[in-house]
């Protein structure tokens, strides 16, 4: 299941970062859903790279989501919203094997 997020960024000169919004399908995803900045993570491949297994304030519930991403720019003005649903997404790891017996 999905951990990273990859995009193509805005084309705007005075983005200085971007906004993660994440709602529980099947709830719309909306500017009043959690949300999380994610500054401006660039990768060398030119694409917006974000690895959602950093964001601690995040919910770290397995579920199917409904994302949103959102440009901000130097003066704070938020684009409008680059929508993905039904999205699932793993934060939980696995029960741990059972007792171990040594002979």
């Amino acid at each position: 299941m999905a951990k990273t997020i990859k995009f193509p960024p805005s084309s705007s000169p005075d983005v200085v970062g971007y906004k993660l919004y994440l709602e529980e399908a099947p709830n719309e995803v909306t500017y009043d859903s959690e949300s999380i900045d994610l500054g401006n993570p660039v990768d060398p491949s030119g694409l917006v790279v974000v690895d959602l297994t950093k964001f601690s304030e995040l919910t770290t519930k397995d579920g199917v989501y409904n994302i949103g991403i959102t440009a901000i720019d130097d003066a704070g003005n938020e684009s409008s919203m680059s929508k993905a649903s039904d999205v699932p997404l793993d934060f939980v790891a696995p029960d741990p094997p059972g007792a171990l017996v040594i002979s």
